[in-house]
């Protein structure tokens, strides 16, 4: 419960529009809205004949703006200078705020509560959550903790130094991970050794009958090469597979369906015996000329990606295919063992170091919400 007074937002919103007419030939920059407060985000420009819309709004710097559409999912934003000027439809409704009753800083950081997202998720109306709708009436309606403006001034600094250091954290990580990215072709891109994966990988599977009354642990690929993730345990009886696949640490995996976008993995240790269908077809990694640590390194690594990306058939990306015959002649870099491992130690301090830090950034993330309760109930 909050220690500050409530006030509806019609206490401190006051509805605007400054809306322009359409015409056919001109073209228009226009906004969206990103859910749970992230922000704005620029749409593609727009000729008059490719909209519906008569009329649209122009944004203005220091409006508040939402979506009446995904308002209860918190698509809410502060427009700030480099969305000034640019248009959206009368589903974003556009509000100035009474300075003389808050504070800008203090209310960008009110529209990023998951508190206030949760109140207008309560004030919603229609059926389905895909049809729900945020009305004005119902957003001005909505209250907010509004203790004095000296108060909301001294709120308002904590929180945007706070959130400042949040988000160069997050910057950093962001750094990290492109510089590793880097790092990686650096290390694999030059290596003149080119091998078709068939050299390194043979075809190997390990299917066992489904029975009805038992419950098989599942697995999926992650595209990118973000590796495998556990699915729910599932029962024989609600399957549509009569076999699975039973998977082996230290072999390669890939999704016939994803594998064009980088669903490619080799199996770590807590994935031992768990189940995949025919669609993830598995090999045996050929240790003679092929080192494991380096291939995992290499299911991740976007050059094989790519490589990947013009190897599916089928009409349509979500329906293209990489089946096996392609996969193996594709060719990636293959050193002899001695470099292949020399490279695959680099590379494995390098991910521990940007997974360590990946965490540290979620743990950092966390904290967000944590923060503006305890601002908004005057604990700050």
């Amino acid at each position: 419960m909050t220690n500050y007074p409530e006030r509806p937002l019609s206490y401190v919103l006051i509805p605007t529009s400054n809306t322009v007419k359409v015409f056919e030939g001109e073209q228009y920059d226009t906004a969206g809205i990103y859910s749970y407060a992230r922000g704005l985000f620029r749409k593609p420009a727009i000729d008059g004949t490719e909209t519906k819309y008569r009329q649209f709004n122009t944004l203005r710097q220091g409006q508040i703006v939402y979506s009446k559409l995904f308002g209860w999912e918190g698509a809410i934003a502060y427009v700030t200078s480099e969305f000034d000027g640019l248009h959206v439809s009368h589903e974003f409704p556009t509000y100035e705020i009474d300075e003389d009753r808050a504070d800008p800083r203090y209310m960008r950081h009110v529209i990023a509560w998951p508190t206030f997202h949760a109140s207008l998720n309560k004030e919603a109306s229609g059926m389905g959550s895909r049809r729900q709708r945020v009305n004005p009436e119902r957003f001005l309606g909505s209250k907010i903790p509004l203790p004095s403006l000296g108060e909301q001034r001294r709120v308002a600094k904590k929180l945007d130094a706070i959130m400042s250091l949040i988000t160069q954290v997050a910057t950093l990580r962001d750094n990290s991970s492109r510089l590793a990215h880097q790092y990686m072709n650096s290390l694999l891109r030059p290596i003149e050794d080119q091998e078709p994966l068939s050299v390194a990988l043979h075809p190997s599977s390990d299917f066992v009958d489904v029975e009805p009354d038992e419950n098989y642990r599942t697995a999926g690929i992650l595209n990118r090469g973000r590796g495998l993730f556990h699915r729910p345990v599932i029962s024989g009886s609600d399957t549509k597979y009569a076999r699975y696949n039973r998977l082996r640490t230290g072999q390669f995996v890939y999704s016939k369906l994803f594998g064009w976008e980088g669903s490619l993995a080799v199996v770590p240790t807590e994935f031992e015996g768990v189940h995949v269908s025919h669609e993830f077809p598995t090999f045996d990694i050929d240790t003679s000329v092929a080192d494991i640590e380096y291939m995992t390194h290499l299911a991740r690594w976007s050059g094989l990606h790519d490589a990947l990306k013009g190897k599916g058939t089928g009409m349509g990306s979500r329906r293209q295919r990489v089946n096996v015959d392609r996969l193996l002649a594709t060719t990636v870099p293959l050193p002899g063992l001695p470099e292949q491992r020399r490279i695959a130690r680099q590379l494995t301090v390098v991910r521990r170091t940007t997974e360590a830090g990946a965490e540290q950034t979620a743990q950092v993330a966390a904290l967000r919400p944590a923060l503006l309760n305890a601002a908004f109930s005057g604990q700050l």
